[in-house]
């Protein structure tokens, strides 16, 4: 498998750190490097640049050149979603997030984008990461983060990583 080059969001290192964040862990060991903009990582509470690095993520401090232009640009995209744009079109990155509208800027700029659960799904692919295990993952998920990671798509990432979908009666 290629190694991979992905930046986060916030939405996703929150999901992966109220769930299980030693799968960040497996990815930075055996898909490629993660990469987290500073002001990405000062919109998540629950880990700081110390335990993002012990997970094997490499948090990236943005040139002024790029904070001023994504200061300077309008529209519906918050700062940090610019600075992820910015960063992942400059250095050839993927961009992991759940969040629609930097995905769909994402793809119009021509930058790879990634689901959250993908990640997991490839680790399966690539028996890094046993499927009943990252089922729990997504479960867990799911219960912190109902509103963007609903049941239909656990139901997706389930049949994604080998599990059979249950006939209704």
């Amino acid at each position: 498998m290629p190694k991979k080059y992905l930046i986060l969001d916030a939405n996703v290192l929150i999901d992966y750190f109220k769930s299980d964040p030693s799968v960040l862990k497996l990815v930075s060991s055996h898909l490629g490097e993660l990469f987290v903009a500073l002001p990405v990582l000062e919109e998540v509470k629950e880990a700081d640049q110390s335990l993002l690095e012990s997970f094997g993520l490499v948090v990236v401090e943005p040139e002024v050149d790029a904070l001023l232009e994504a200061g300077m640009k309008k529209g519906s995209l918050s700062f940090q979603d610019r600075i992820c744009i910015l960063l992942a079109k400059e250095n050839g990155w993927s961009c992991v997030s759940n969040d629609k509208p930097l995905r769909r800027e994402c793809e119009a700029e021509g930058i790879p984008v990634m689901w959250g659960l993908e990640m997991m799904v490839l680790l399966v692919a690539a028996g890094k990461l046993d499927r009943n295990a990252a089922l729990e993952v997504a479960n867990k998920i799911h219960q912190a983060n109902p509103k963007y990671i609903g049941k239909g798509v656990v139901e997706d990432f389930k049949m994604k990583i080998g599990f059979e979908k249950k006939c209704k009666k």
